[in-house]
């Protein structure tokens, strides 16, 4: 379910939750390939001040990378398969400021066909910036059971 709330501009909306997807695609697809490189692969995405909260911890660009690199690692290390199946339930635009917010499953499978699931929730504020999408502030928690 998506719900609208105050939409301004359906292409402005489109073009960010498109990039929304291709984020989490992207994410998927390079650790699977055990060639993620967070710079690369998603950091053009997001803006150089962002800020991420996690676990109760407010972090910066710098950590986000940390953070991704070493998931990255880990999957690379242990030959993990990962999945990661969101679902967009709301959307805010505020013309040039859209909030985002996803919940599902980020899953690794192992060799040995062991598979450990944890269900997420996302709440994502992006921007235009010079013309742009990028990510402002992600924040990340566990979802409802």
């Amino acid at each position: 379910m998506q719900t609208k709330i105050a939409t301004l501009s359906d292409l402005n909306v489109n073009a960010a939750l498109a990039m929304h997807e291709d984020v989490v695609r992207i994410y998927e697809q390079a650790w699977n390939a055990h060639t993620f490189d967070f710079e690369n692969d998603v950091g053009h995405f997001m803006a150089p001040d962002i800020t991420i909260v996690s676990g109760g911890t407010l972090g910066a660009r710098s950590e986000l990378r940390e953070m991704s690199d070493a998931r990255a690692d880990y999957v690379r290390g242990t030959k993990a398969i990962v999945t990661i199946d969101v679902d967009i339930t709301c959307v805010a635009d505020l013309d040039t400021t859209l909030v985002i917010v996803a919940e599902g499953d980020f899953s690794f499978t192992y060799p040995d066909q062991t598979t450990y699931t944890q269900r997420v929730l996302t709440t994502s504020t992006l921007r235009l910036l010079d013309g742009a999408w990028v990510f402002q502030h992600i924040h990340c928690g566990r979802g409802w059971s």
